[in-house]
C-alpha cells in the first residue's frame, strides 16, 4: 500500500476584543481561550520542540489573534485571570468542605491545582513569549504556522479587490514582522474560496505554496476529486489540502469524540458559586439537572482510549483508499481544552500514536506540487454547515455588508489621493484599523448563529462610528488629537500600517 501521509492543523483564532468590553463576550472571551486552550496546545508545542513528545504539528494563527497575545496589556490581564480562577477555586474548596460535599470539593480542588499550575507555566515559560514558543518549534522542524487574512474577513464578501489585497498584504507583513520568515501556507477565512480568488492568490505566490479547503471543495468541482487527493487550486500554482471528512465527523458532530459521558460538560455552571463547572456530560440525552459529578481521572482515560480510536479509523480510511492518501485532520484551536477540556490531552495521545507519520503541510504541499497533480476548480466552498456562504451573507446580515462596502469605497478615495499630511495620514491609518476590524467575518457570524447577536451589532456599529471619527479628521473636518489618541489606543492592531497595503 502506498504511504499515507497524515496532518494535524489547528485553526487559531479569536476576533479584536482588546478594550472593547469584558463579560460574557469582550476580554474574558480571549482570556478563557488563553487559558484553557492556548496555554495546553503551546505546552504541547514546546514539548515537541524538545522532542519530550512525539509527532508533528501545524497550526494557523490569525494576525489579530496573534497581535492581541503579543499585547501588554492582555498579558497583565491573563495573569490577573488566572490568579483570581485559582483564588476562587480554593474559595469553592472550603465551601463544599463545609457542607460536608467531599466529593465536590475534591473536583474544585483540581480546579485549584489545574489553575496554580497554569499560572506558574506562564510567568515561567509563556508570557511575552507566545510567538516566540511558536518560532521554536517551526525551527525544531516539528511545527509548521501557517498566514492568514489580517481580521478573518470573509475574502468573497469584500466586493473591492484593493481591500482583498490588503487583508492578505498585511496578513503577510504581520506573519513575517512576527516569525522573521515568509509563509508557505495561508488560510482562507471560513476555508471560503470561489474562483475568483484566484488572481489575489497568484499574486502572492510565491511565497505562498497552499492553502486549505473543505472536504466540500471536491464535491463542488466539475473535475472528478478526492478530498484526501492534494490538488491544483483553479487557474492558480497553489496546491489546495483538503479537511478530511471522516476526521471532521467524528470530533465536530454532536454525537462526535467530545460527547462521550466521561468528559467535563461546558454548558453546566453552579451559579451559587463562581459559575464552576463540576459535572461531566453523563450522555447527550441527559437533562442538564442530571447530570453527574466530573470525575478528571476517568476523563483522562477516556481521552486515550479515543484517541486510539480515533487513530484506528483514520488509518483505516487510509488503507481503503488505494492510494497515497492525505489525511487532514482540522479543527478550531479554541474547541481543544474551552470546549473540550480533555481535547489538549486527547491530541497529546493521537500524536503519539501517528509519531513519525505525522507530517506538515508544507512537506506535502511541495511533494505533490513535484507531481505536478491536476488542477480542480471548486464552484464555491467553505467550512459550514450549508456548504455554501449562507452563515455569513443572508437577510439578517445584508445591511452589514451594505455598510463594509460602503465605508471600504470612502476609504480607498481618501487612500489613493494625495495627501501627505502627517496628521491627517495618522487618522487616516486609523481609519484602515477600523476598517479592518469592520471588515472581520466574526460579526456576521455571530449574528446568523444568534451567539451574542447583540454583542456583535453593537461592536460593527461602535468600529463604524470609530470609522466614521477618523476619516472626518483625515479629510480636514476638524483634527481632535485627543480622540484620534483614544482611537489609536483603544484599537492599536497593526502599527506599521501604511497605504501602500491598499494599493
Amino acid at each position: 500500500m502506498p504511504e499515507a501521509r497524515f496532518v494535524f492543523l489547528l485553526h487559531s483564532h479569536m476576533p479584536y476584543v482588546r478594550r472593547n468590553g469584558d463579560w460574557p463576550c469582550g476580554e474574558e472571551w480571549i482570556l478563557e481561550a488563553w487559558a484553557e486552550s492556548y496555554l495546553p496546545i503551546w505546552e504541547l508545542i514546546d514539548d515537541l520542540s524538545s522532542q519530550e513528545a512525539a509527532g508533528r504539528l501545524a497550526l494557523t494563527l490569525t494576525p489579530v489573534l496573534s497581535e492581541q497575545l503579543e499585547d501588554e496589556y492582555l498579558q497583565e490581564r491573563l495573569a490577573a485571570y488566572l490568579a483570581n480562577k485559582a483564588r476562587q477555586a480554593g474559595e469553592e474548596v472550603g465551601r463544599w468542605k463545609s457542607r460536608g460535599e467531599v466529593d465536590l470539593a475534591n473536583v474544585a480542588a483540581w480546579y485549584e491545582e489545574r489553575y496554580t499550575t497554569l499560572l506558574k507555566r506562564y510567568e515561567e515559560r509563556f508570557r511575552g513569549r507566545m510567538v516566540h514558543i511558536l518560532a521554536e518549534g517551526m525551527d525544531a522542524g516539528k511545527l509548521e504556522v501557517l498566514a492568514s487574512a489580517a481580521t478573518h474577513a470573509h475574502m468573497p464578501s469584500l466586493k473591492n479587490e484593493a481591500c482583498r489585497r490588503a487583508q492578505v498584504r498585511i496578513g503577510l507583513e504581520s506573519y513575517e514582522s512576527l516569525f522573521g520568515r515568509e509563509p508557505s501556507g495561508f488560510w482562507l477565512p471560513e476555508c471560503s474560496y470561489t474562483p475568483d480568488l484566484d488572481a489575489l492568490l497568484c499574486e502572492f505566490s510565491p511565497p505562498l505554496r497552499y492553502t486549505v479547503l473543505d472536504y466540500n471543495a471536491a464535491l463542488s468541482a466539475p473535475e472528478p476529486a478526492s478530498s484526501w487527493e492534494p490538488r491544483r487550486l483553479g487557474s492558480t500554482p497553489l496546491i489546495a489540502l483538503m479537511r478530511d471528512r471522516l476526521a471532521h465527523e467524528m470530533i465536530w458532530t454532536m454525537q462526535g469524540i467530545p460527547s462521550h459521558g466521561a468528559y467535563r460538560d461546558y454548558s453546566k455552571r453552579d451559579h451559587k458559586g463562581h459559575g464552576m463547572q463540576y459535572w461531566r456530560i453523563t450522555s447527550i440525552e441527559t437533562p442538564i439537572e442530571n447530570k453527574e459529578l466530573y470525575d478528571p481521572a476517568a476523563a483522562e482515560r477516556q481521552a486515550l482510549d479515543d484517541a486510539g480510536e480515533f487513530a484506528a479509523q483514520l488509518l483505516k480510511k487510509a488503507e481503503g483508499t488505494g492510494e497515497e492518501a492525505v489525511m487532514l485532520a482540522c479543527y478550531d484551536t479554541e474547541l481543544l481544552g474551552h470546549w473540550w477540556l480533555e481535547g489538549p490531552q486527547w491530541l497529546r495521545e493521537v500524536m503519539r500514536l501517528f509519531g513519525d507519520d505525522c507530517s506538515l503541510p508544507d512537506d506535502v504541499a511541495r511533494r505533490s506540487a513535484a507531481a505536478n497533480p491536476a488542477p480542480f476548480t471548486p464552484r464555491l466552498t467553505a467550512w459550514n454547515v450549508q456548504d455554501g456562504f449562507d452563515t455569513w451573507v443572508n437577510e439578517a446580515t445584508a445591511g452589514i455588508w451594505h455598510e463594509v462596502n460602503a465605508a471600504e469605497e470612502r476609504f480607498l478615495n481618501k487612500v489613493n489621493s494625495d495627501e501627505d499630511d502627517p496628521q491627517k495620514l495618522r487618522a487616516l491609518m486609523q481609519a484602515g484599523r477600523e476598517l479592518l476590524i469592520v471588515e472581520a467575518s466574526d460579526w456576521a457570524y455571530m449574528i446568523t448563529r444568534d451567539q451574542a447577536a447583540g454583542y456583535a451589532r453593537e461592536r460593527f456599529a461602535s468600529h463604524l462610528d470609530r470609522f466614521e471619527a477618523a476619516m472626518k479628521m483625515a479629510d480636514g473636518h476638524g483634527m481632535d488629537l485627543s480622540l484620534l489618541s483614544q482611537l489609536e489606543e483603544t484599537d492599536n492592531l497593526f502599527p506599521r500600517l501604511d497605504p501602500i497595503f491598499w494599493h
